[in-house]
């Protein structure tokens, strides 16, 4: 990993104009776009001459005495009714159908693209508010597109509209009638400010909401094993009244703003009755242009009442897209090759680190210098203490991360140049603990190699030794397991990461200690599945057991970001260095001994 990249992820959620996204994105979706604004903008003309059928009623067919024009005026307006009904219903529509097919793809987009982010993002973000991304973002999102963004263009219309037609009726009561509007232009700028800033709040509040409850509920035997629950409640309490003081603050500001608008709309209504009732400007307007203006108000001051209950929806789906695409372009630290090259096949699992060094974060170094050669089918056993680097030497040969210099090389290719499906066939690794996924074993053990059949994964556990133990599940290979498979002990979830990793056939099997938390009932099973497994392939092993590195052929033993001794086990004891001791530490905590003892 570069140190730019590893900057480029630090910075998780790079500021991005939502909006702009997400015009982009719709841009290719034009035809429907095209057809639900067709629809608003004739169901705005409709509504807006709804007033004028009503004028001409008043003047000409009720105060005019004419009969016939009173009949064709109410026709006119029950069928513009009518007509507002229909393209109402068919924007609403065309609305949905937009959105919905938006919110589809980019649920699928920021999936696809949270898979392809480098390990070193997930280990700076936490998987709640990754979760807050995909959920509570969305609806938001979802609420702006399916109704709010009706309303909001539906408001739009009829405003621009009605000012036009005020001045067509009668320019001086339109002057009169909007001098409520430089007011409510000031209260509305200053109340979007402050607005934009608590919705944002909010947002990031509903996220920390998210992070704690997951939390805590993925870890809910280590809560109550040490009775924690108080102390997790308390957490709870104080994230949870960060929330609710910043949904206090939006109420206080929607608290401001809606009944100000409300008394300005009844404001120019008394104006409208005044100025025109007792003809201020020379001339007396007439009843149905007095009733038409006080119509066209409510088309004014009605859009402006859902143009700020709805703006604080607009304001939480704003948050939510800038916030989603800001996640979307977040690049990947560890990126394909724009001109891969092909893996060589077979693979023969020859690698090399050439002078590597690493750190996550720049200025941090983890590795200095590591020069290694592994030879094709060679078990080596990686030891060391915590915090050595052991782990890192791993990740960087499953290329997780990308060295910040030297090189890591898979038969005799940078792993740099290769295809990313390439070197996953060809590396897997296998976690100290067996993570497995909601769904039946079958399926579980099939993750490895989706492209194979049942009849492959069964066999694969018939050569591995544990079709007994999958068979002896209550419903066997069809048993379904919870999340994470809480449903089987630490062992058994093992045997199907292990059954997992011998049906991919990788060249190269990376093994983070994967029996040191076995229990007896599966340990014996789980040695005969290891050797199966290990026979033929290169193997690392992160080992934390030293049981592990006596059968490894080859011991490296790793100390502040170097490999200070390489050699068999035999070999190790012998010299007397950093190995023979922790040896030494392990087998006298292994016999009940404490370390001074030994």
């Amino acid at each position: 990993m570069t140190a730019r990249a590893t900057m480029r992820e630090r910075n998780v959620l790079p500021r991005v104009g939502g909006l702009g996204a997400a015009a982009r994105m719709l841009a290719p979706r034009w035809p429907a776009v095209l057809l639900a604004t067709a629809a608003l903008c004739l169901w705005a003309g409709a509504s807006l001459a709804g007033p004028v059928a009503i004028q001409r009623a008043i003047d000409h067919g009720i105060i005019g005495g004419d009969r016939t024009y009173l009949f064709y005026a109410s026709l006119a307006f029950g069928v513009l009714a009518l007509a507002g009904y229909a393209l109402q219903s068919l924007s609403t529509l065309a609305v949905a159908l937009v959105a919905q097919r938006f919110m589809r793809d980019l649920r699928v987009r920021l999936f696809s693209h949270l898979q392809r982010l480098s390990m070193g993002f997930y280990d700076r973000e936490s998987s709640g508010r990754l979760v807050a991304r995909m959920t509570a973002d969305m609806v938001a999102i979802t609420d702006v597109l399916n109704s709010t963004f009706t309303m909001l263009i539906q408001a739009l219309l009829l405003l621009t509209g009605t000012v036009v037609i005020l001045f067509v009726l009668s320019w001086r009561l339109a002057l009169v009638s909007l001098v409520v509007i430089p007011p409510l232009i000031v209260a509305t700028a200053v109340f979007r400010i402050y607005s934009a800033r608590a919705y944002d709040a909010v947002r990031d509040r509903i996220a920390d909401v998210l992070v704690h409850m997951q939390e805590t509920f993925a870890g809910m035997r280590v809560v109550q094993a040490y009775a924690r629950e108080q102390h997790n409640m308390d957490r709870f309490g104080e994230i949870n009244e960060a929330n609710y003081e910043a949904n206090l603050r939006t109420t206080r500001l929607s608290a401001l703003y809606i009944p100000f608008t409300e008394w300005l709309g009844g404001a120019a209504v008394a104006l409208i009755l005044y100025f025109g009732g007792r003809g201020i400007f020379g001339s007396t307007a007439s009843v149905g242009t007095i009733a038409a203006f006080i119509f066209y108000l409510g088309f004014i001051f009605f859009p402006i009442q859902q143009l700020s209950q709805v703006y604080d929806l607009v304001q939480a789906g704003s948050a939510a897209l800038n916030k989603v695409f800001g996640l979307l372009a977040v690049e990947p630290a560890v990126a394909e090759s724009a001109a891969p090259a092909a893996l060589a096949q077979p693979v023969r699992g020859r690698l090399e680190l050439d002078n590597v060094s690493f750190g996550y974060y720049a200025d941090v170094p983890v590795l200095h210098d590591v020069d290694l050669s592994i030879e094709p089918g060679q078990r080596v056993a990686l030891v060391g203490a915590t915090g050595a680097g052991k782990s890192t030497i791993a990740r960087l040969i499953m290329r997780f991360y990308d060295p910040t210099a030297g090189r890591v090389a898979l038969d005799g290719c940078d792993l740099r140049s290769l295809r990313f499906a390439d070197l996953r066939h060809a590396i897997t690794m296998v976690p100290q603990e067996g993570f497995l996924f909601s769904g039946t074993i079958i399926e579980n053990v099939l993750f490895g190699r989706p492209d194979a059949s049942p009849e492959e994964a069964r066999r694969a556990c018939a050569e591995l030794g544990v079709d007994g133990f999958m068979e002896s599940l209550p419903e066997g290979y069809d048993t379904v397991v919870s999340y994470r498979g809480s449903r089987l002990s630490a062992g058994e979830k093992q045997l199907v990461s292990l059954t997992r990793a011998f049906l991919a056939d990788p060249a190269v099997l990376i093994l983070d200690e994967a029996t040191s938390n076995v229990d007896p009932g599966t340990e014996a099973l789980l040695e005969r599945a290891m050797r199966r497994l290990l026979s033929g392939r290169t193997t690392i092993v992160v080992a934390h057991r030293l049981s592990t590195a006596e059968q490894a052929d080859r011991v490296l033993v790793v100390e502040a970001g170097r490999v200070v001794e390489d050699g068999t086990h035999a070999q190790l004891v012998a010299r007397g260095g950093h190995y023979a001791a922790l040896y030494r530490q392990w087998s006298s905590s292994q016999d009940g001994a404490t370390p001074e003892q030994a």
